[in-house]
């Protein structure tokens, strides 16, 4: 195999591993400008192999799980999270719910709590539903595939709303970059981000170094990030740095 022919499989590689990634990442890590990047960038897309967008290029496996496919991975490590988050949320208190299967299985601890909730999650609604919680849903176009609504419509309901904690959801998180696969899944987060008092990501280990397509929110904008405790010392101090873990 050529030096040209090696580098196109490690390129290659680590898309699909991070699901994006800029060109000046891939041109650091391989230790070869940038120019040379987008040329191999052009003939792995050219092949079929991936995606090239504004400022590097997607993979082609990068593709958003519906609610009940992402219900049955890590389902260990997104109990743990949802138990962190009962102990990190007070009574009475006013807190949004974005969408996610990390947040749907805090519902059931969150739900016996004296609290108002603010969601624009479908799954998350209903399972409130049955709680003596007051509920406001956000209402605006469903987004089928993970049973949120998304757009304008759902964004207006914040207006005027004071939130004590907003816990959002990503696809990822690698270095300061908190991810997702649509623009309009962080516009929602990060206009309830702006209404609340504490701001909260959660993910599990698995999510950490890895992009999806949307940088939407900078992790060391978060006062806190809720994980398991099946993250690495190595990834607590890298990400440490950034914001207060709790595991």
């Amino acid at each position: 195999m050529g030096l040209q022919e090696e580098r196109l499989s490690r390129i290659h590689a680590l898309i699909d591993q991070a699901g994006f990634m800029s060109t000046n990442e891939i041109a650091k890590t391989l230790q070869v400008s940038s120019m040379t990047i987008r040329r191999d960038l052009k003939k792995l897309e050219d092949e079929g192999k991936l995606t090239r967008i504004y400022g590097g290029a997607q993979s082609k496996k990068q593709t958003e799980f519906s609610t009940n496919e992402k219900l049955k991975r890590n389902i260990i490590e997104k109990k743990e999270i949802a138990q962190r988050l009962n102990e990190l949320i007070p009574d009475n208190s006013t807190v949004y719910l974005g969408a996610g299967t990390t947040i749907l299985l805090a519902v059931p601890y969150l739900s016996k709590k004296k609290a108002t909730f603010v969601t624009n999650s479908l799954p998350a609604f209903t399972e409130l539903i049955n709680s003596d919680c007051r509920i406001f849903l956000t209402g605006g176009e469903l987004h089928r595939n993970t049973e949120e609504f998304l757009g304008r419509k759902a964004e207006s309901m914040f207006k005027g709303l004071n939130l004590d904690f907003a816990i959002c959801s990503t696809n990822g998180i690698n270095n300061d970059h908190v991810t997702t696969s649509m623009m309009s899944e962080g516009n929602i987060q990060n206009i309830a981000f702006d209404h609340a008092d504490k701001a909260v990501i959660v993910a599990d280990h698995t999510k950490l170094n890895h992009s999806d397509i949307i940088t939407f929110q900078n992790l060391s904008n978060f006062d806190y990030f809720v994980t398991d405790s099946q993250i690495s010392l190595e990834d607590q101090k890298k990400y440490s740095q950034y914001v207060k873990i709790i595991k």
